[in-house]
């Protein structure tokens, strides 16, 4: 069965990265994730699925499971018990990796011992985002979080004129001289991320919203980011997770 044949397809809510010998699977309507090892598994079997090359070799005889090998049918059965995978052309899309440029420098290089002079409004922005971010996190699950960022950034972006890298430097730099404030970064990358995108959109900014994981050990993190440009992370650990997810 060459991927010109391969009749499964990612379900819309269900997005995919390789990530070292496994390709992982982020299911965002449960927000949990699978992992399928060796990461062409299931190549053959779902469009666009990463390795094809990789599971021609392996199926040629040298001894390792191929594309048909048991535990495909059985991580397929579960996928599409579970709503992951569909059949049927228009029901999801090809299981493409997502592709971003490589974070090369952070904003947050910048000099930042002098704190920008944050006036009541900017106070007032921040603690409108950083609720909101708050109380999404605690009652919405985060597909629904993702949604209404991703329709609120398509809406507005009709009307926005570009990015401005001077003006998104100092809204940055007003957001971590108050972010102490409401809270601290340790462990709170999805807060700081979310709050940060909607103190940014406040504003008319709208760069994005990126979601990536690693292996050995398991980890998913977040963060905001514009081409190679981060906002609020640092080139040295994002490259340590391979994208899953832009918003």
């Amino acid at each position: 069965m060459d991927d010109g044949e391969a009749p499964y397809l990612l379900a819309p809510h269900v997005h995919l990265c390789v990530c070292g010998r496994h390709v992982v699977l982020m299911d965002l309507r449960r927000d949990r994730y699978i992992a399928a090892q060796p990461a062409h598994l299931l190549a053959g079997w779902v469009s666009g699925w990463p390795g094809a090359e990789a599971a021609a070799e392996s199926a040629s005889g040298t001894g390792r499971e191929g594309p048909r090998g048991s535990r495909a049918p059985a991580l397929l059965s579960k996928l599409l018990a579970q709503g992951m995978l569909v059949e049927g052309a228009g029901a999801g899309r090809p299981a493409t990796p997502l592709a971003l440029p490589v974070a090369q420098r952070t904003l947050l290089e910048f000099d930042f011992d002098r704190p920008p002079m944050a006036r009541a409004a900017d106070l007032r922005r921040f603690a409108l985002a950083w609720a909101r971010a708050r109380s999404s996190l605690a009652m919405r699950p985060i597909h629904s979080i993702v949604a209404g960022v991703r329709a609120r950034k398509a809406h507005q972006l009709q009307a926005a004129h570009g990015s401005d890298p001077q003006r998104e430097r100092a809204l940055l730099m007003t957001f971590v001289h108050l972010r102490p404030l409401f809270y601290t970064v340790r462990r709170a990358c999805l807060l700081d991320s979310l709050t940060l995108v909607h103190f940014l959109a406040a504003s008319g900014a709208y760069p994005e919203w990126v979601f990536g994981v690693r292996t050995a050990p398991f980890d998913a993190h977040c963060w905001v980011q514009r081409g190679e440009v981060l906002f609020n992370d640092t080139p040295d650990r994002v490259r340590q997770y391979s994208p899953i997810l832009q918003v």
